[in-house]
């Protein structure tokens, strides 16, 4: 048994475990992907634990620590994917394109170090490619490279080279899962830097490991630094886990997590910048304020699920009725605010309005049953109802509580068979009275 290896093994299952701690508040698929990933990578390192230290490695731990390289790179190219196809057809290109290079390194493992045994693989694994590129891919360009990388194989197979062969083929599944992490985790992160040169480095000890193999001299570094790539792919992916976390939790800091629009806090600096814009371009403000009518009907008789599923259907047709510079947030329960910036006199006052009616008008359907649901609406314009947000929010809010006490504002009318409440006329008052109040 070699003992050198055991404190880096010790090391690659701390990070292990970790990371397996990190994964119960980040269940994502792509974690699962990579705890299968180290969980090979720790078979393999154990393996390489009972090599002798002179001599060929025994036959049976030879074949463990050359397929777990290739599962190891596999699952990661799998973790690390950005092809354009669907997840099944992702799935079975993987899975037959790793059958003959599994084989090979099987061959390799048992020392059947013969041009007759590897030639098939080899055949094999460029007919699999290059017809799995073009029917499951649909890509050209992923089928040259299937040919180019199993003629070099081939070429190294003709020469008796079978070590280099094999580790040749290893070097390409670990840069390709190099090169998908780099296209797919965001730019900047830290943790995108260590796995991208972790498996960088993997992939350049394996393509380097036939020739250290002759030059001993050179055999205690490249074991220290294939050791040092382990733990900073895990530490990387740890960083990654860590980031995309902060990521989330500073999202949810300015969004309502029902719905995905912005919450409170968030449109308090909208409204704040957009009325900083307004002054700049003499340009005019308005800031509707939308509640819905007979919710807590919606509640009572239907359930809370059914009242999410409301809210959510109600924010994705304001969310189309609203333009890309406009700001449409959440304030709580179920009041609604348009922050509308640069907006014309008079016509387009009008037309803001019944674009906001016309998408409250859109029946939804909830729980298969269909329903219009409405709302009560103020609207202030800045600078002429105030000179400020708090106030101008006031002001929107005042009018759309005296649009919800007007008779008929809950009144209801079914649709399909549900009780819900109609348009309310007091839009097109609101609308009408072109932003002016009469007292506060």
């Amino acid at each position: 048994m070699n003992f050198a290896f055991l404190p880096d093994l010790l090391a690659l299952l701390i990070l292990i475990v970790i990371l397996m701690l990190l994964r119960k508040r980040h269940p994502q698929e792509r974690a699962d992907l990579w705890l299968l990933g180290l969980f090979f990578t720790l078979v393999e390192a154990a393996a390489h634990t009972f090599y002798a230290s002179n001599g060929p490695p025994q036959k049976i731990l030879h074949v463990v620590v050359m397929d777990c390289y290739l599962l190891t790179g596999m699952i990661f190219v799998w973790a690390s994917g950005v092809y354009p196809v669907s997840k099944t057809a992702r799935m079975l290109y993987l899975s037959l394109n790793t059958l003959p290079l599994l084989a090979l390194c099987t061959v390799y493992g048992l020392h059947l170090n013969q041009g007759i045994v590897f030639f098939p693989c080899m055949a094999a694994g460029m007919v699999i490619g290059v017809s799995s590129s073009l029917y499951l891919r649909r890509s050209w360009i992923a089928a040259v490279l299937h040919v180019c990388g199993w003629m070099a194989m081939g070429y190294l197979i003709h020469i008796s080279d079978y070590r280099a062969a094999v580790y040749w083929s290893l070097c390409c599944v670990y840069a390709t899962a190099a090169l998908n992490f780099q296209r797919r985790l965001p730019a900047g992160s830290t943790g995108r830097l260590a796995i991208v040169t972790g498996f960088t480095i993997w992939a350049l000890c394996l393509l380097l490991h036939p020739w250290i193999v002759q030059y001993r001299a050179y055999a205690d570094i490249a074991s220290h630094i294939w050791n040092m790539q382990k733990s900073l792919i895990s530490i990387g992916m740890i960083l990654v886990m860590l980031e995309e976390q902060i990521s989330s939790n500073e999202w949810l800091a300015l969004h309502d997590e029902l719905t995905g629009l912005p919450n409170r806090r968030l449109f308090a600096d909208r409204l704040t910048m957009a009325i900083d814009r307004a002054d700049r371009t003499r340009n005019r403000l308005a800031l509707i304020v939308l509640d819905l009518n007979s919710f807590k009907k919606i509640n009572d008789t239907l359930g809370h699920q059914a009242g999410d599923e409301v809210l959510l259907e109600v924010s994705k047709n304001l969310r189309r009725g609203v333009r890309a510079s406009d700001t449409l947030a959440r304030l709580g329960g179920d009041e609604f605010v348009i922050v509308a910036a640069d907006v014309e006199p008079e016509q387009g006052l009008d037309q803001l309005m019944e674009t906001v009616r016309r998408v409250l008008e859109r029946p939804l359907v909830v729980e298969g049953k269909q329903m219009v649901v409405s709302a009560s609406v103020g609207m202030a314009v800045y600078p002429h109802d105030a000179q400020d947000a708090i106030r101008l929010l006031r002001v929107a809010d005042q009018r759309m509580y005296a649009s919800k006490q007007r008779p008929g504002a809950q009144s209801a009318k079914g649709v399909g068979g549900l009780t819900a409440a109609v348009v309310d006329s007091q839009m097109a008052a609101v609308a009408s009275g072109r932003g002016r109040v009469s007292a506060l």
